[in-house]
């Protein structure tokens, strides 16, 4: 097996490191400095699914599913790898200094079949990996592909044990409401504008996750969505079309540059 291999995985399977042509991805690190990979789920992830289950504590388990689940079915795992990306959506975050663990964690929004712009989410660590800011990351990735599919409300049921999660989403800002008895429903709006964001240690780390390509589109200026959409045209390029190409990567710089310094002079508040 390469070190590029998953568990089990086919020869002809796709790297789990390499981003697929189109798939959405983002490189950030964790507390300690290790470097992560954050893209979308894969069908061929199932092995990694089923080796991460086996990895996670008992108590990690319960936390996540509300029940001692021991082992996923093959239609779970078809239902839990092989999705749409807009109405269900999964990120998978991957250790780059050591492709032999499953996983670092994954993040899933599912949209309400009645109230199509809340989703309800889900985002389950690793145990070794608790305490790294791995859960605001992944919840800040979600939020960008949320937003990107129309996605407004963050909906999460977690229990009264998981108090690592409960605390990343009051410092985000969440409402929460007892659900059951030892379960509360936490609504996380899903922020247009880094204004929506609080100025705390999880609400940077949520925003820095949130500043791929795929969310810059709510925060800089609509000549990016101009971009986007003639970018996905097959259109041959033309001498006009490479001066549009600069004018517009001038004006993204520039406005990156801008909210760096928003984010620079908030903290320093």
């Amino acid at each position: 097996m390469s070190h590029t291999q998953r568990h089990g995985e086919a020869d002809d399977a796709p790297p789990p490191d390499e981003p697929l042509e189109g798939e959405w991805s983002y490189r950030t690190t964790l507390r300690d400095g290790r470097e992560v990979l954050l893209r979308s789920i894969r069908p061929s992830d199932r092995e990694r699914l089923i080796a991460g289950l086996r990895r996670l504590s008992p108590a990690s388990r319960y936390l996540r599913f509300h029940a001692a689940i021991e082992q996923l079915s093959d239609a779970q795992l078809d239902y839990l790898t092989d999705v749409d990306h807009h109405d269900h959506e999964a990120i998978v975050a991957l250790d780059l200094s050591d492709l032999q663990v499953p996983g670092v964690g994954v993040a899933r929004y599912i949209r309400e079949p009645y109230e199509p712009t809340v989703a309800e989410a889900a985002i389950t660590v690793a145990d070794e990996y608790h305490g790294q800011g791995a859960g605001t990351i992944l919840l800040g990735a979600l939020a960008a592909r949320a937003r990107e599919a129309g996605i407004e409300v963050f909906r999460n049921y977690v229990l009264d044990g998981n108090q690592g999660m409960l605390e990343v989403f009051d410092h985000l800002g969440a409402e929460r409401e007892r659900e059951a008895d030892g379960l509360w429903r936490v609504d996380l709006k899903v922020p247009e504008t880094p204004e929506d964001v609080p100025s705390s240690p999880a609400g940077r780390a949520f925003l820095e996750a949130a500043r791929s390509e795929h969310v810059l589109a709510s925060i800089l200026p609509p000549i990016w969505s101009r971009w986007r959409r003639r970018r996905r045209d097959e259109a041959t390029e033309t001498e006009e079309d490479d001066e549009l190409d600069e004018r517009i990567q001038a004006e993204l710089f520039d406005s990156q540059q801008d909210l760096d310094e928003w984010l620079r002079s908030r903290d320093e508040r």
